[in-house]
Protein backbone atom coordinates (compact mmCIF):
# COMPACT_ATOMS: atom_id res chain seq x y z
CA UNK A 1 0.00 0.00 0.00
CA UNK A 2 1.36 3.44 -0.90
CA UNK A 3 2.45 5.83 1.86
CA UNK A 4 0.86 9.23 1.31
CA UNK A 5 2.51 12.46 2.40
CA UNK A 6 2.32 16.24 2.30
CA UNK A 7 5.05 18.82 2.66
CA UNK A 8 4.88 20.63 6.00
CA UNK A 9 4.20 23.88 4.15
CA UNK A 10 0.56 22.72 4.27
CA UNK A 11 0.58 23.92 7.89
CA UNK A 12 1.06 27.55 6.84
CA UNK A 13 -1.62 29.73 8.43
CA UNK A 14 -2.54 27.31 11.23
CA UNK A 15 -0.85 29.41 13.92
CA UNK A 16 -2.36 32.61 12.53
CA UNK A 17 -5.90 31.19 12.51
CA UNK A 18 -5.39 29.92 16.07
CA UNK A 19 -4.12 33.32 17.23
CA UNK A 20 -7.05 35.15 15.65
CA UNK A 21 -9.51 32.91 17.51
CA UNK A 22 -7.55 32.70 20.76
CA UNK A 23 -6.93 28.96 20.41
CA UNK A 24 -3.93 26.82 21.43
CA UNK A 25 -2.26 25.44 18.31
CA UNK A 26 0.36 23.52 20.31
CA UNK A 27 -2.38 21.55 22.07
CA UNK A 28 -3.96 20.71 18.72
CA UNK A 29 -0.63 19.55 17.31
CA UNK A 30 0.00 17.44 20.39
CA UNK A 31 -3.48 15.90 20.15
CA UNK A 32 -2.63 14.36 16.76
CA UNK A 33 1.03 13.63 17.52
CA UNK A 34 2.69 16.33 15.41
CA UNK A 35 5.69 18.34 16.73
CA UNK A 36 5.62 22.13 16.65
CA UNK A 37 9.07 22.07 15.01
CA UNK A 38 7.34 21.25 11.71
CA UNK A 39 6.35 24.90 11.37
CA UNK A 40 10.03 25.67 10.78
CA UNK A 41 10.57 22.79 8.33
CA UNK A 42 8.34 23.49 5.31
CA UNK A 43 9.99 20.81 3.17
CA UNK A 44 9.55 18.06 5.78
CA UNK A 45 7.19 15.26 4.78
CA UNK A 46 4.15 14.66 6.99
CA UNK A 47 1.82 11.68 6.72
CA UNK A 48 -1.32 12.75 4.86
CA UNK A 49 -3.54 11.12 7.51
CA UNK A 50 -1.86 13.23 10.22
CA UNK A 51 -2.49 16.47 8.33
CA UNK A 52 -6.15 15.53 7.81
CA UNK A 53 -6.46 14.55 11.48
CA UNK A 54 -5.06 17.93 12.57
CA UNK A 55 -7.41 19.92 10.34
CA UNK A 56 -10.48 17.94 11.40
CA UNK A 57 -9.45 18.20 15.07
CA UNK A 58 -9.10 22.00 14.79
CA UNK A 59 -12.45 22.32 13.03
CA UNK A 60 -14.23 20.29 15.71
CA UNK A 61 -12.48 21.41 18.91
CA UNK A 62 -12.28 25.08 17.88
CA UNK A 63 -15.87 25.02 16.57
CA UNK A 64 -14.78 26.17 13.11
CA UNK A 65 -16.64 24.16 10.46
CA UNK A 66 -14.96 26.42 7.86
CA UNK A 67 -11.44 25.91 9.22
CA UNK A 68 -10.04 24.96 5.81
CA UNK A 69 -11.40 28.18 4.29
CA UNK A 70 -9.84 30.20 7.10
CA UNK A 71 -6.44 28.68 6.28
CA UNK A 72 -6.68 29.34 2.54
CA UNK A 73 -5.86 33.10 2.58
CA UNK A 74 -2.45 32.29 4.08
CA UNK A 75 -1.47 29.77 1.40
CA UNK A 76 -0.38 30.80 -2.07
CA UNK A 77 1.89 29.57 -4.85
CA UNK A 78 4.95 29.40 -2.61
CA UNK A 79 3.45 26.67 -0.39
CA UNK A 80 3.97 24.30 -3.35
CA UNK A 81 7.73 24.71 -2.91
CA UNK A 82 9.72 23.51 -5.95
CA UNK A 83 6.53 23.13 -7.99
CA UNK A 84 6.26 26.94 -8.11
CA UNK A 85 9.37 27.02 -10.30
CA UNK A 86 7.28 26.17 -13.37
CA UNK A 87 6.08 29.77 -13.59
CA UNK A 88 9.66 30.72 -14.54
CA UNK A 89 9.67 28.54 -17.65
CA UNK A 90 6.15 28.72 -19.08
CA UNK A 91 4.98 31.44 -21.46
CA UNK A 92 1.29 31.57 -20.55
CA UNK A 93 -1.01 30.73 -17.67
CA UNK A 94 -2.44 27.66 -19.41
CA UNK A 95 0.93 25.92 -19.77
CA UNK A 96 1.93 26.98 -16.24
CA UNK A 97 -1.20 25.41 -14.70
CA UNK A 98 -0.69 22.25 -16.76
CA UNK A 99 2.89 22.03 -15.50
CA UNK A 100 1.76 22.55 -11.91
CA UNK A 101 -0.76 19.71 -12.16
CA UNK A 102 1.90 17.39 -13.63
CA UNK A 103 4.36 18.15 -10.86
CA UNK A 104 1.99 18.30 -7.89
CA UNK A 105 3.36 14.91 -6.83
CA UNK A 106 6.44 16.73 -5.50
CA UNK A 107 4.30 18.62 -2.99
CA UNK A 108 2.04 15.69 -2.09
CA UNK A 109 1.47 12.25 -3.53
CA UNK A 110 -1.98 12.22 -1.90
CA UNK A 111 -3.26 14.93 -4.25
CA UNK A 112 -4.00 15.10 -7.94
CA UNK A 113 -5.18 18.09 -9.95
CA UNK A 114 -6.47 18.49 -13.48
CA UNK A 115 -7.00 21.41 -15.84
CA UNK A 116 -10.00 20.94 -18.11
CA UNK A 117 -11.45 23.17 -20.85
CA UNK A 118 -14.99 22.82 -22.19
CA UNK A 119 -16.38 25.51 -24.48
CA UNK A 120 -15.87 28.91 -22.87
CA UNK A 121 -15.36 27.46 -19.38
CA UNK A 122 -12.19 26.09 -17.82
CA UNK A 123 -11.92 24.25 -14.53
CA UNK A 124 -9.30 23.05 -12.11
CA UNK A 125 -10.32 19.85 -10.35
CA UNK A 126 -8.69 18.58 -7.17
CA UNK A 127 -8.91 15.09 -5.75
CA UNK A 128 -7.15 13.34 -2.90
CA UNK A 129 -6.68 9.97 -1.30
CA UNK A 130 -9.22 8.98 1.38
CA UNK A 131 -8.21 9.47 5.00
CA UNK A 132 -9.56 7.77 8.10
CA UNK A 133 -9.70 11.21 9.74
CA UNK A 134 -11.83 12.68 6.94
CA UNK A 135 -10.83 15.12 4.20
CA UNK A 136 -13.53 17.82 4.42
CA UNK A 137 -11.27 20.55 5.84
CA UNK A 138 -8.34 19.65 3.63
CA UNK A 139 -10.56 19.85 0.55
CA UNK A 140 -11.92 23.25 1.56
CA UNK A 141 -8.33 24.41 1.86
CA UNK A 142 -7.19 22.77 -1.39
CA UNK A 143 -9.94 24.40 -3.46
CA UNK A 144 -9.17 27.75 -1.87
CA UNK A 145 -5.48 27.33 -2.68
CA UNK A 146 -6.32 26.33 -6.26
CA UNK A 147 -7.85 29.77 -6.79
CA UNK A 148 -4.91 31.45 -5.04
CA UNK A 149 -2.39 29.66 -7.27
CA UNK A 150 -4.36 30.52 -10.42
CA UNK A 151 -4.47 34.20 -9.46
CA UNK A 152 -0.87 34.48 -8.29
CA UNK A 153 0.58 32.61 -11.27
CA UNK A 154 -1.40 34.81 -13.68
CA UNK A 155 -0.92 37.97 -11.60
CA UNK A 156 -4.59 38.92 -11.86
CA UNK A 157 -7.80 38.44 -9.93
CA UNK A 158 -10.04 35.70 -11.29
CA UNK A 159 -13.83 35.89 -10.99
CA UNK A 160 -15.09 32.35 -10.48
CA UNK A 161 -18.22 31.11 -12.23
CA UNK A 162 -18.87 28.29 -9.75
CA UNK A 163 -17.18 26.13 -7.13
CA UNK A 164 -18.19 22.53 -6.51
CA UNK A 165 -17.48 20.07 -3.71
CA UNK A 166 -18.21 16.37 -3.50
CA UNK A 167 -19.00 16.46 0.22
CA UNK A 168 -22.23 17.81 1.70
CA UNK A 169 -22.59 21.46 2.67
CA UNK A 170 -22.77 20.90 6.42
CA UNK A 171 -22.41 24.30 8.11
CA UNK A 172 -20.18 25.95 5.48
CA UNK A 173 -22.54 26.95 2.64
CA UNK A 174 -22.70 30.61 3.63
CA UNK A 175 -19.00 30.83 4.52
CA UNK A 176 -18.01 29.28 1.18
CA UNK A 177 -20.25 31.65 -0.79
CA UNK A 178 -18.69 34.63 1.00
CA UNK A 179 -15.17 33.36 0.49
CA UNK A 180 -15.39 32.47 -3.20
CA UNK A 181 -17.95 35.10 -4.20
CA UNK A 182 -19.84 32.76 -6.53
CA UNK A 183 -22.44 29.97 -6.43
CA UNK A 184 -21.28 26.89 -4.48
CA UNK A 185 -22.53 23.42 -5.36
CA UNK A 186 -22.16 20.68 -2.75
CA UNK A 187 -22.77 16.97 -3.28
CA UNK A 188 -21.28 17.32 -6.76
CA UNK A 189 -19.30 14.81 -8.78
CA UNK A 190 -16.10 16.91 -8.67
CA UNK A 191 -14.16 19.18 -6.35
CA UNK A 192 -13.40 22.06 -8.69
CA UNK A 193 -13.31 25.76 -9.47
CA UNK A 194 -14.82 27.01 -12.76
CA UNK A 195 -13.78 30.19 -14.55
CA UNK A 196 -13.61 31.92 -17.95
CA UNK A 197 -11.42 29.90 -20.30
CA UNK A 198 -9.88 33.09 -21.74
CA UNK A 199 -8.11 33.56 -18.38
CA UNK A 200 -5.66 30.83 -19.40
CA UNK A 201 -4.46 32.81 -22.42
CA UNK A 202 -2.74 35.37 -20.21
CA UNK A 203 1.02 35.57 -20.98
CA UNK A 204 3.46 35.24 -18.09
CA UNK A 205 5.69 38.27 -18.08
CA UNK A 206 8.39 36.71 -15.89
CA UNK A 207 8.88 33.49 -17.84
CA UNK A 208 12.46 32.79 -18.93
CA UNK A 209 13.07 30.07 -21.50
CA UNK A 210 16.75 29.96 -20.51
CA UNK A 211 15.79 28.25 -17.25
CA UNK A 212 13.51 25.69 -18.91
CA UNK A 213 15.96 22.79 -19.31
CA UNK A 214 17.49 23.31 -15.85
CA UNK A 215 14.14 23.46 -14.08
CA UNK A 216 12.74 20.52 -16.04
CA UNK A 217 15.68 18.32 -15.03
CA UNK A 218 15.33 19.40 -11.42
CA UNK A 219 11.60 18.69 -11.35
CA UNK A 220 12.11 15.30 -12.98
CA UNK A 221 14.56 14.34 -10.22
CA UNK A 222 12.22 15.72 -7.56
CA UNK A 223 9.28 13.72 -8.96
CA UNK A 224 11.32 10.54 -8.90
CA UNK A 225 12.36 11.16 -5.29
CA UNK A 226 8.80 11.99 -4.24
CA UNK A 227 7.24 8.96 -5.87
CA UNK A 228 9.60 6.50 -4.19
CA UNK A 229 8.37 3.37 -5.94
CA UNK A 230 7.66 3.44 -9.64
CA UNK A 231 4.10 2.28 -8.99
CA UNK A 232 3.46 5.40 -6.88
CA UNK A 233 4.31 7.59 -9.87
CA UNK A 234 1.95 5.55 -12.05
CA UNK A 235 -0.83 5.76 -9.44
CA UNK A 236 -0.55 9.54 -9.36
CA UNK A 237 -0.72 9.82 -13.16
CA UNK A 238 -3.69 7.43 -13.30
CA UNK A 239 -5.55 9.59 -10.74
CA UNK A 240 -4.81 12.72 -12.78
CA UNK A 241 -5.90 11.22 -16.10
CA UNK A 242 -8.99 9.44 -14.78
CA UNK A 243 -10.38 12.85 -13.86
CA UNK A 244 -10.08 13.84 -17.53
CA UNK A 245 -11.55 10.58 -18.87
CA UNK A 246 -8.45 9.96 -21.01
CA UNK A 247 -6.67 7.30 -18.95
CA UNK A 248 -5.25 4.38 -20.94
CA UNK A 249 -2.06 2.37 -20.72
CA UNK A 250 -0.70 4.26 -23.73
CA UNK A 251 -1.61 7.72 -22.39
CA UNK A 252 -0.08 7.07 -18.96
CA UNK A 253 3.07 5.59 -20.49
CA UNK A 254 3.37 8.57 -22.83
CA UNK A 255 3.04 11.03 -19.94
CA UNK A 256 5.79 9.19 -18.06
CA UNK A 257 7.91 9.09 -21.24
CA UNK A 258 7.94 5.30 -21.42
CA UNK A 259 6.90 2.66 -23.88
CA UNK A 260 3.74 0.83 -22.71
CA UNK A 261 5.65 -2.47 -22.52
CA UNK A 262 8.32 -0.85 -20.36
CA UNK A 263 5.67 0.48 -17.99
CA UNK A 264 4.06 -2.94 -17.70
CA UNK A 265 7.42 -4.61 -17.16
CA UNK A 266 8.42 -2.22 -14.36
CA UNK A 267 5.07 -2.67 -12.64
CA UNK A 268 5.45 -6.45 -12.90
CA UNK A 269 8.71 -6.17 -10.92
CA UNK A 270 6.58 -4.81 -8.05
CA UNK A 271 4.02 -7.58 -8.47
CA UNK A 272 1.47 -5.20 -9.98
CA UNK A 273 -0.24 -4.50 -13.28
CA UNK A 274 -1.72 -1.39 -14.86
CA UNK A 275 -5.19 -2.89 -14.42
CA UNK A 276 -4.48 -3.40 -10.68
CA UNK A 277 -3.73 0.29 -10.23
CA UNK A 278 -6.78 1.45 -12.18
CA UNK A 279 -8.88 -0.94 -10.07
CA UNK A 280 -7.38 0.53 -6.89
CA UNK A 281 -8.30 4.04 -8.05
CA UNK A 282 -11.86 3.00 -8.85
CA UNK A 283 -12.22 1.22 -5.49
CA UNK A 284 -11.19 4.30 -3.51
CA UNK A 285 -13.17 6.74 -5.66
CA UNK A 286 -16.29 4.53 -5.57
CA UNK A 287 -16.26 4.48 -1.77
CA UNK A 288 -15.83 8.26 -1.61
CA UNK A 289 -18.62 8.98 -4.10
CA UNK A 290 -21.03 6.54 -2.45
CA UNK A 291 -20.42 7.73 1.13
CA UNK A 292 -19.61 11.43 0.67
CA UNK A 293 -22.14 12.44 -1.99
CA UNK A 294 -25.78 11.85 -2.80
CA UNK A 295 -25.14 11.32 -6.49
CA UNK A 296 -27.36 8.69 -8.12
CA UNK A 297 -25.58 5.37 -8.55
CA UNK A 298 -26.02 5.65 -12.31
CA UNK A 299 -23.96 8.86 -12.32
CA UNK A 300 -21.30 7.33 -10.07
CA UNK A 301 -21.07 4.36 -12.40
CA UNK A 302 -20.43 6.64 -15.38
CA UNK A 303 -17.93 8.75 -13.42
CA UNK A 304 -15.91 5.60 -12.77
CA UNK A 305 -15.89 4.59 -16.42
CA UNK A 306 -18.54 1.85 -16.30
CA UNK A 307 -21.06 1.76 -19.15
CA UNK A 308 -23.38 -0.54 -17.18
CA UNK A 309 -24.46 0.17 -13.61
CA UNK A 310 -24.79 -3.55 -12.86
CA UNK A 311 -21.09 -4.04 -13.60
CA UNK A 312 -20.25 -1.23 -11.18
CA UNK A 313 -22.52 -2.72 -8.49
CA UNK A 314 -20.83 -6.12 -8.78
CA UNK A 315 -17.39 -4.52 -8.59
CA UNK A 316 -18.41 -2.51 -5.51
CA UNK A 317 -19.74 -5.68 -3.85
CA UNK A 318 -16.38 -7.37 -4.53
CA UNK A 319 -14.41 -4.43 -3.15
CA UNK A 320 -16.42 -3.60 -0.04
CA UNK A 321 -18.51 -6.66 0.78
CA UNK A 322 -21.85 -4.91 0.18
CA UNK A 323 -23.72 -3.32 -2.69
CA UNK A 324 -23.32 0.47 -3.12
CA UNK A 325 -26.84 1.36 -1.96
CA UNK A 326 -26.59 -0.79 1.19
CA UNK A 327 -23.12 0.60 1.87
CA UNK A 328 -24.41 4.19 1.57
CA UNK A 329 -27.30 3.51 3.96
CA UNK A 330 -24.95 1.97 6.52
CA UNK A 331 -22.57 4.94 6.23
CA UNK A 332 -25.49 7.30 6.89
CA UNK A 333 -26.51 5.31 9.98
CA UNK A 334 -22.92 5.29 11.26
CA UNK A 335 -22.55 9.04 10.84
CA UNK A 336 -25.92 9.97 12.34
CA UNK A 337 -25.78 11.52 15.85
CA UNK A 338 -26.75 9.16 18.65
Amino acid sequence: MASYFNRASTLVGTREVAAQAGKDVSAAMQAVGLPMALFNKPDERIAFDDICALFEHCAASWQMPDFGLRLAPFQHLEVLGPVALVTKMERDLRSAMQAITRNLLIHSNALSATLDEQGDVASIGVEMQPSAAGTRQYMLLAIGVARNVLEQAGEQKVDLIEVSFRHDAGDVQAAAERYFGCPIRFGAERNAIYFDRATLDRPLEHSDAAYHAIIERYLLTARQEASGRFSDDVRHEIARQMELDVCTLDSVANSLRLEPRSLQRRLKHEGLSFRDLVDDWRKARAKALVTQTRLPLSEISLALGYSDQSIFSRAFQRWHGAGPLAYRRQALRDSAPA
